[in-house]
């Protein structure tokens, strides 16, 4: 069976589905007149309609919508003790029934009429005296609709439910507390990180690992676009990452390697950009490789270096060649990567606060608060002028090194 005729039959059910939700619906007929009731009652069943329900009053009315729950009510409006309007307004003073379609019936239809009746809370008007085929077609057009809002109504809730279950399997996929600690012990340095995504699921991510050799290796990416796409592609990415141990020391042929596994797999246009580095704990000598992420920063007392992360982000080229380089992080410096949203994000005042502003930025708070604080400091002066809405995920992360070896 093709494609087409599985949507086909999918629809087929889903309409059948529908059919049998109308014709099963509850429906209250209200009505001070016995004649009218069975009047009404009589094109319903004629109609298919079985499952009807009768009410001599408003108040009888109020008490049989409690008890019995009905999906549609055809009211009368000139009744005694409660009318129609008094109805109307119990009905829609109760969040339970905000939505009940409330199909009234009257044989006077001003337009004075119409507007008290709709501003009482009414869903619609079926002219007295009744006529079958224009009550059957507005029954059942509420009902559908009734029915069809209710569908969208549970899909929503199924998305949001399924949509935080993937946000918190994203988070989980950040590194734990356990192992920054211990990477914060080997490399003598404090970790800063931060990450947000933009919309419930992002496609940023950034971690860290423990090496042989006394070496941790660190990486921040970023895979275009956001929202599910995205994240699923992030998924895909941190275990593809996994397979590779033993090019894990190796930036560049990490790298390469990770572009071999997933530039077939990605679809075209998609691809992530990506800084991996491999940090000697015993040295401090970083040996690194970019594939196009924003250049990282290694920031000392008085001076900001840049490092070179271009390349070819990882699903673009079949066979890029990506090159180690080399830097080291002296006493009291750290090393700060980050996603390009912060400097490509729109400012207050208009234009962006680009890599030469973010540089300044640095630079300056770099005088101004402890360096363990850096990035938390710079993301609060990055909020103070810009809408916590972001149009991108932001990851921030620093390495810290400490004044002198403990």
């Amino acid at each position: 069976m093709n494609s087409s005729e599985n949507s086909s039959v999918g629809g087929n059910d889903r309409d059948q589905e529908l059919v049998a939700g109308v014709k099963a619906a509850k429906i209250l007929i209200i009505d001070d007149m016995a004649l009218m009731r069975k009047i009404i009652g009589v094109c319903l069943s004629r109609g298919g309609y079985e499952n009807l329900l009768y009410a001599e009053d408003g108040e009888e009315a109020l008490q049989m919508v409690e008890e019995h729950n009905p999906d549609i009510l055809i009211l009368d409006l000139n009744m005694p003790k409660v009318n129609g309007y008094e109805v109307c307004h119990a009905l829609r003073a109760n969040e339970k029934y905000k939505s009940l379609p409330i199909l009234v019936q009257s044989a006077s239809e001003t337009d004075e009429e119409r507007v008290q009746v709709f501003a009482s809370g009414a869903t619609d008007f079926v002219s007295k005296p009744i006529n079958q085929p224009e009550l059957l077609a507005r029954v059942q057009m509420h009902l559908e609709n009734k029915l069809m809002i209710h569908s969208l109504s549970d899909f929503r809730k199924r998305m949001e439910t399924e949509l935080v279950m993937a946000r918190e399997m994203q988070q989980s996929l950040l590194p734990e507390r356990p192992v920054i600690k211990e990477i914060e012990k080997r490399t003598n340095a404090t970790i800063e990180s931060f990450y947000r995504a933009s919309f419930e699921l992002g496609g940023d991510l950034w971690g860290c690992w423990e090496l042989p050799d006394n070496k941790i290796g660190i990486y921040v990416l970023d895979i275009t676009g956001h929202g599910v796409g995205s994240a699923l592609n992030t998924f895909r990415v941190h275990a593809t990452m996994a397979r590779f141990k033993r090019s894990k020391n190796d930036p560049a042929a990490f790298l390469t390697d990770l572009n071999r596994v997933l530039q077939p797999s990605f679809p075209l246009g998609q691809f992530a950009t990506m800084f991996y580095g491999v940090l000697d704990c015993a040295t401090h000598e970083l040996t690194y490789a970019g594939a196009g992420a924003p250049r990282p920063m290694v920031i000392s007392s008085d001076d900001v270096r840049l490092l070179d992360s271009s390349g070819y982000p990882v699903g673009i080229a079949r066979k890029p060649e990506y090159v180690n380089l080399k830097d080291k992080l002296l006493p009291g410096e750290s090393l700060f990567c980050y996603s390009d949203v912060l400097v490509e994000a729109p400012q207050e005042e208009g234009g962006f606060l680009g890599e030469e502003g973010l540089v300044s930025w640095v630079k300056e708070l770099s005088q101004e608060v402890e360096r363990p604080k850096l990035v938390s400091r710079l993301l609060k002066r990055f909020f103070s002028v810009q809408s916590d809405l972001l149009p991108d995920d932001l990851t921030a992360v620093a390495i810290h090194r400490k004044d002198v070896d403990e």
